[in-house]
């Protein structure tokens, strides 16, 4: 419907330019007709008054020897021919003031038309007088001739010519009108036309289709500024949709941080309450055990707070374990590895627990118990056989108590075996020399590409 009304208008247009261009030539070619005509009538006005002096100049020289020799039949035949060889000329009449002659001796001609002029009626009749002279003197004059012309004979032939103008002037206005309707339709009907399908188009939100026209006149202008505005809302567009986008994926990602936050949440519960019955079933007493349950708990608490920084993306493994060294502490730690290792989201509480399951016993019984040093590193990851990255990290205290004896595994221990078997897909060596704890850990984390 908009496509339709749209080509409406811009048929409209075309015609009514056209239309006030051809009425405006029309205009001007009645007033080029206006002037021709009065032209014409000034130039037959003037014709006849010339014609009318030369045809009394021929009469009178016609009638000046039979006047001389008083042969009027002569004088009426040389009129009387000359009446016939010219049709525009209604009569001839001689008035001859040679002595012995009377009034208009001859006339010739129409005669109702000499009657009218005999008596003063001249409505429809121009005369013209010639005086026959016998020299150039103006004393030689022995007569005068007037020639009647009939008015509407003269007018007959001005309407006729008038006709003529006319029939020349509409064809030539026929022929101009055919070609500018044709100059319009060309130069800017076309024009016109294609623009407005593509401005319809474009209002339609076609947005693909680029806006051109191959033309120097201000529709290729328009054109040009359609085609800018068709660029700037398609980009316009194409922002909006990237915001769009982008604003869904963060909702997504919104939710699924709350979906893990709840599954967190709920896992580290259940985590607290099993370390609650483990770390119960281990102490001796009530110190023993508020001390490890405080350690285990402090733990769960800096892994959640490294998730909620990093907003549940995989956190630095190195950072992890250096928030993990209790305040206070007399001994050193020699941290690093050959490559940067980042724990994800669902192994991070996991990794938590084991290494201060490992502080916590060096605190108790290893290096960290007098000012010894713990040494933890690891090598750059490597792929694994069953997917994932396989990294490698090794325990080392130095400087503290010389071991004695065998090792009996505690619930520390236990703890330890039963994250890195189940939750880092790994396997662990504890070793326990007179020198220090030696342990070497392989734990398994999904090949992100961030490691």
């Amino acid at each position: 419907m908009a496509r339709r009304s749209s080509s409406n208008i811009s048929s409209s247009l075309a015609l009514n330019l056209s239309a006030a261009i051809i009425l405006w030539i029309l205009l001007s070619l009645v007033a080029v007709m206006l002037y021709l005509v009065w032209d014409a009538r000034i130039s037959a006005e003037q014709q006849v008054n010339l014609e009318g002096e030369l045809v009394g100049i021929v009469a009178a020289s016609a009638c000046l020897q039979p006047l001389l020799d008083n042969d009027y039949p002569t004088v009426r035949t040389r009129l009387q021919a000359m009446v016939d060889r010219t049709p525009e000329v209604a009569f001839f009449l001689v008035d001859s003031v040679l002595p012995g002659s009377v009034g208009a001796e001859i006339s010739v001609g129409e005669p109702d038309a000499i009657r009218r002029w005999m008596e003063g009626d001249r409505d429809g009749i121009v005369v013209f007088e010639a005086p026959i002279l016998m020299s150039s003197s103006p004393d030689s004059v022995i007569g005068t001739v007037a020639i009647g012309y009939f008015r509407g004979r003269i007018d007959s032939a001005l309407q006729e010519k008038t006709w003529k103008i006319a029939a020349g002037i509409g064809a030539s206005f026929f022929m101009v009108s055919m070609f500018l309707i044709f100059v319009i339709h060309r130069v800017i009907g076309r024009p016109l036309s294609s623009l407005d399908q593509q401005a319809s188009q474009l209002a339609e939100g076609d947005l693909d289709t680029p806006v051109h026209l191959e033309s120097q006149t201000e529709f290729g202008h328009l054109a040009q500024t359609l085609e800018t505005m068709r660029i700037r809302i398609a980009g316009q567009i194409q922002h909006l949709k990237n915001m769009s986008e982008q604003i869904a994926s963060s909702n997504e990602k919104q939710k699924m941080m709350f979906s893990e936050l709840d599954h967190r949440v709920r896992n580290n519960l259940a985590g607290l309450a099993s370390l609650i019955t483990l770390s119960g079933s281990g102490a001796e007493n009530v110190e023993e055990f508020s001390r490890s349950i405080s350690g285990r708990v402090h733990a769960m608490s800096v892994v959640h707070t490294l998730l909620s920084q990093e907003r549940w993306d995989p956190i630095d493994l190195e950072e992890l374990v250096r928030l993990l060294v209790p305040p206070g502490l007399i001994g050193k730690l020699d941290l690093g590895g050959e490559a940067k290792v980042f724990v994800p989201s669902k192994q991070a509480t996991a990794c938590g627990m084991i290494f201060q399951e490992l502080m916590a016993n060096s605190i108790k019984y290893g290096a960290w118990s007098t000012d010894g040093m713990v040494h933890l590193h690891w090598r750059v990851p490597f792929k694994g056989v069953g997917g994932g990255l396989q990294v490698v990290l090794e325990w080392r205290e130095t400087g503290g108590p010389p071991i004695d004896g065998e090792i009996v595994p505690g619930t520390g221990t236990s703890l330890i075996e039963g994250f890195v078997t189940s939750e880092l897909g790994g396997e662990v060596t504890f070793r326990y020399d007179p020198e220090g704890a030696r342990h070497d850990f392989i734990i398994t984390i999904p090949d992100r590409g961030d490691t």
